[in-house]
């Protein structure tokens, strides 16, 4: 999963909502996170979530692509460095007021 870090400071209410998915990565391993939103960006639809697991990988931002098999959709990481953060500078700058990032 390609993740960024952002920091809520005292007042986090993190993944204390309804949108609260888990994530299966290839090894198997779940990863709890809260959907924030939905971008889209040059025909693509993009998912950003947020680490919910009381670990080191609390409060990380974490930036999927959205794609579909017919009717279902399905998440895929971004390999592409490039694209990641073109996706993740276009959340920082539509979320600002909500998020305090580093």
């Amino acid at each position: 999963m390609n993740e960024h870090k952002h920091e809520n400071g005292d007042s986090c209410s993190c993944c204390e909502s309804d949108n609260i998915i888990e994530l299966t990565g290839e090894n198997g391993e779940t990863l709890s996170v809260e959907y924030l939103a939905t971008l889209k960006m040059e025909d693509n639809q993009y998912a950003i979530m947020k680490a919910c697991d009381e670990n080191e990988n609390s409060g990380e931002v974490i930036i999927m692509k959205i794609e579909k098999d017919g009717e279902e959709d399905y998440l895929v990481s971004i390999e592409d460095d490039e694209e990641l953060d073109m996706v993740f500078e276009a959340f920082k700058k539509a979320a600002s007021e909500d998020f305090d990032f580093e």
